[in-house]
């Protein structure tokens, strides 16, 4: 219905008048003298039309005017005409014939206006005149044009982005020239910042200021809500808060929108609700859910475009805020049976599963076969967390009960495997594996749902549990050797044996019977996969022995040998770990590359960021702290209630170190420690934790506490039987440590020792820093001629970092005995090794030390060249001799797709077309070549291209 009112008393006088008040009042003025006005004021929502009237109507009534008013309603058509509500037929007046004009009716109007008229002048104001029915408008026109001597002011106010039935008739009176058009202007910078001081109390920044005119369009309304709610949340309005507005912006341009709906018609409302549970959808689609028409459809989405209700492009969609806001106001009940609905419109339309299950994914209740067949179809194609777990909840219902074990534990077995390529952690995966084991009553059945669970559990504090699954299985399961022991048996127990394995190799309390079990089992010939988990789990014992560097990573070259692109699994994170302690890095990054290649459109999501943190931490231990801070960055981002791997954060830490961020990478270690509460168990993980721990201290200034820390680390690997001399070489800054603290007699005892490893393992990186770790021990020139060794040795290693390390130590030492000229070539040269690594904090300390040397700072022009990571500037060096593809493929064990993907990257870099355009001395520039036993005549790849 439409609202009236009158009113001849004085009112409160408005605040400062705006230029669209004045011009109001100025055509009010003029009608006053006897010639009558009409005025449109057209705009927006949230412009200010209504306050513009508001404020009119109070001016008009202190100055003695008649006002009528009428706001016309917001959906269909009134029962009383808007004419009538502005002046009301006296008794006696013939009805008038509903919707439709009467020129009767009008004369009787036009009477009604005049005897208003006779006392004084009269303003009649409709608001949301766009709503109004035709009549009452072509009424009101009349009454304008018999009115022409009078002092009559016509005030109409039309809200531009909602189309109603008067909208074509007020467009007519326009183009008729018998009203003025008044459009009331967007908020300039100078009343925005008087809005901003006046809600925050507080002047506003310039820049602050012009970003929400920028966002807003001056909007008066959105202003007000956006600059409420930053207020509400603490945010001044200064220059710093000029991020923020966008995203608090799209919350307020999100929450008008159900106020807009509520003010415009009801099909655009249900096409706004179809659209909201629908999330985008062709208008056809909306039609079938909506009961509407398409034309129809199309009409409203027109009109919820105008309120920004629906994104710009095709198909139709909705923000995730607006949606959210839309289905909000729906009662539950109203919105499943909508969403059962959209389904089933869906299913109908054809739609892929994984979109039908989107709507069912919500639903409290899942108790129709139909709705799981769904679920099911869409955890197979394009798992989500929601899908797995509405297929869970079936699955726990009635109807899932009424299956048999062997069904329900089969069904717990898929959704398992869904789950893990989801972003839910491990914990939803393994809970539907435990409810599999717990369904399935024979070792035979349980092996291979075991495996899965172990596997799975790997890196997290269910790993221990896993262990002890696969320790029952192997004990129910038939000996090799007993009677009646078949083939199926003997792979099915190998398979046992080598998950096993692969889960002792992170457990230091299973580690050394593990190593035993290992030691009597023959090297696997095959290529299946519990030959290859069974091979990477091999070449980890190798490492952790510190034996032969050459014969772990043959083995672990074997175990990536069969591997398919894309999977990141825990045999390819393991064998490229012991390639990359092997100092083989290129065929460590390109296992993690190809590992990590999207072969797979949804995998698993817990085992590729264990693979970027792997990446991270080879990436750092040769120097690329960028490219390591990317992935390991990468490998953090994850929500859920485990998070990321812990040597996701390890790897985070170690980065956050070498640039020169010890607080934050301290802060990241901490919570590490107060959540990853299984860490003390791992093999890997924690003595990472321990060497990296240390460091921080040292960085910090703590040095005791440092070596605390590493001389606890050196326990746990001496308990665990490690004596890889590079897996979290707490012995290097030890003996270092207590080198500089004037202690070198307490480490020759540790150094002596080390160097004994290093020589063991024998690979260019533990012999370098071996030669280090001696040089802390003595003084003079036998400490320069060992560090001299050191630069010489890790030169030939992939370890820039280290080399950049060993060259300032060696400059800071020829300082110290008086040679600065020496020093200074030294220094030079670390601080455009550290640079090159993006060592920050090893660069500042570099140029500090040459400065006091007497030396000017090096200008470091780094060529794009040196922008190639190792396995980048390995292929284009390969690539530009002339192999194919195919060839570099079979040589680095990759794919050829992986070539091709380092090789678009170093054309991005270098700015080249192809292979013809490669520079030439790309291996020049690259650290020298590190052993492998890639067949080569002189690059590894065989003669013929």
């Amino acid at each position: 219905m439409f609202t009236a009112g009158m009113a001849r008393g004085p009112v409160p006088t408005p605040d400062v008048p705006t230029p669209e008040l004045e011009t109001l009042l100025r055509h009010a003025a003029e009608a006053r003298t006897g010639t009558a006005r009409a005025v449109l004021v057209r705009g927006p929502a949230g412009i200010g039309r209504t306050r513009l009237l508001t404020l009119a109507r109070r001016h008009l009534e202190a100055g003695g005017w008649a006002v009528r008013h009428a706001a016309a309603p917001q959906d269909g058509p009134a029962r009383t005409r808007a004419v009538d509500t502005l002046l009301p037929p006296g008794p006696g007046s013939p009805p008038p014939a509903t919707g439709l004009r009467d020129l009767c009716h009008d004369r009787h109007v036009h009477h009604r206006a005049l005897d208003l008229l006779a006392a004084g002048p009269l303003a009649l104001v409709v608001d949301d005149a766009q709503w109004c029915d035709e009549a009452s408008l072509r009424s009101a026109e009349f009454i304008l044009r018999h009115a022409a001597a009078r002092p009559l002011l016509l005030v109409l106010a039309q809200r531009t982005d909602a189309p109603g039935p008067g909208t074509p008739v007020l467009a007519e009176i326009l183009a008729r020239g018998r009203c003025t058009l008044l459009e009331p202007s967007p908020l300039a910078a100078p009343a925005i910042a008087h809005l901003a001081a006046r809600i925050h109390g507080r002047p506003a920044d310039e820049r602050f200021v012009r970003r929400c005119a920028e966002l807003t369009g001056g909007n008066p309304l959105l202003l007000d809500r956006m600059l409420t709610a930053l207020h509400a949340l603490g945010i001044p309005p200064v220059a710093d808060a000029v991020h923020r507005l966008d995203a608090v912006h799209q919350c307020v341009r999100a929450s008008r929108v159900p106020e807009l709906l509520a003010a415009g018609p009801s099909r655009a409302r249900q096409v706004a609700t179809a659209l909201a549970v629908l999330g985008r959808a062709a208008p056809d689609l909306l039609a079938a859910l909506c009961g509407l028409d398409v034309r129809a459809v199309e009409g409203a989405l027109t009109a919820l475009r105008r309120i920004e209700a629906v994104e710009p492009g095709s198909p139709p969609h909705m923000s995730e805020g607006v949606r959210a806001g839309v289905l909000a106001g729906l009662p539950a009940p109203d919105l499943r049976d909508l969403r059962i609905r959209a389904a089933r419109v869906l299913s109908d339309a054809g739609r892929p599963a994984p979109e039908v299950a989107e709507q069912l994914a919500p639903l409290d209740r899942i108790d129709e076969p139909w709705m799981f067949a769904v679920l099911r179809d869409a955890a197979a194609e394009a798992p989500t967390r929601a899908t797995v777990r509405a297929a869970g909840r079936w699955l726990r219902g009635e109807a899932g009960r009424a299956l048999t074990d062997a069904e329900r534990g089969g069904l717990h077995v898929e959704l398992a495997r869904a789950a893990s390529r989801t972003v839910v952690t491990p914990a939803h995966a393994l809970w539907h594996l435990r409810r599999a084991l717990a369904l399935t009553p024979d070792a035979r059945g349980q092996a291979p749902v075991a495996v899965q669970y172990a596997m799975m559990a790997l890196g997290t504090r269910r790993a221990p549990e896993g262990l002890r699954l696969l320790e029952q299985v192997l004990d129910g399961l038939a000996c090799p050797a007993a009677d009646g022991a078949g083939p199926a048996d003997r792979d099915l127990r190998t398979t046992v044996e080598s998950a096993l394995l692969a889960t002792a190799v992170n457990d230091r309390t299973a580690l050394p019977a593990a190593r035993a079990r290992a030691a009597a089992l023959p090297v696997p010939t095959g290529h299946g996969p519990a030959d290859r988990r069974l091979l990477a789990a091999l070449s980890a014992f190798a490492a952790l022995d510190g034996g032969s560097a050459a014969r772990a990573s043959a083995l672990a070259r074997q175990a990536l040998r069969a591997d398919e692109p894309g999977t990141a699994g825990w045999g390819v994170f393991c064998s490229s770990a012991v390639l990359a302690l092997a100092d083989c890095v290129d065929e460590a990054l390109a296992a993690l590359d190809r590992a990590l290649s999207p072969a797979q459109e949804h995998p698993p999501l817990w085992p590729r960021r264990a693979a970027l943190a792997g990446r991270s931490l080879i990436l750092h231990g040769i120097g690329d702290v960028a490219a390591a801070a990317r992935d390991a960055r990468a490998a953090t981002e994850i929500t859920g209630p485990a998070g990321a791997p812990p040597l996701a954060h390890l790897a985070l830490s170690s980065v956050l170190l070498s640039q020169g961020e010890a607080a934050r990478a301290g802060a990241v270690l901490d919570g590490l420690a107060r959540t990853a509460r299984h860490l003390d168990r791992s093999v890997w993980e924690r003595h990472l934790f321990l060497y990296t721990s240390g460091e921080v201290r040292r960085e910090r200034g703590d040095l005791e506490g440092a070596l605390a820390l590493w001389r606890r680390c050196g326990r746990s690997q001496e308990e665990a039987g490690i004596a890889n001399p590079v897996l979290a070489p707490w012995w290097l800054p030890t003996a270092t440590t207590l080198g500089r603290l004037g202690r070198g007699a307490e480490a020759a005892g540790l150094v002596e020792e080390a160097l004994e490893r290093t020589r063991s393992w024998g690979t260019p990186r533990a012999l370098g820093l071996g030669l280090v770790a001696a040089a802390s021990v003595v003084g003079g020139r036998d400490r320069t001629e060992l560090l001299a060794e050191a630069v010489e040795t890790l030169a030939a290693s992939p370890a820039r970092l280290e080399l950049a390390r060993a060259e300032y130590k060696l400059g800071r030492e020829l300082l110290a005995l008086g040679d600065a000229r020496g020093a200074r070539g030294h220094l030079r040269q670390a601080i455009e090794h550290a640079t090159r690594c993006g060592s920050h904090a090893l660069t500042a300390t570099a140029r500090h030390t040459l400065v006091t040397a007497g030396g000017r700072m090096p200008q470091l022009a780094a060529a794009p060249v040196d922008s190639l990571t190792p396995s980048e500037r390995r292929i284009a060096t390969l690539a530009q001799r002339g192999h194919s593809n195919k060839k570099i493929a079979e040589a680095l064990f990759i794919t050829p797709r992986t070539v091709e993907m380092h090789l678009t990257n170093v054309y991005r870099k270098l700015d080249v077309r192809g292979r013809g355009d490669l520079p030439h001395g790309l291996g020049s520039r690259a650290r020298p070549a590190v052993r492998s036993t890639v067949p080569h005549p002189a690059d590894g790849v065989s003669a013929t291209p």
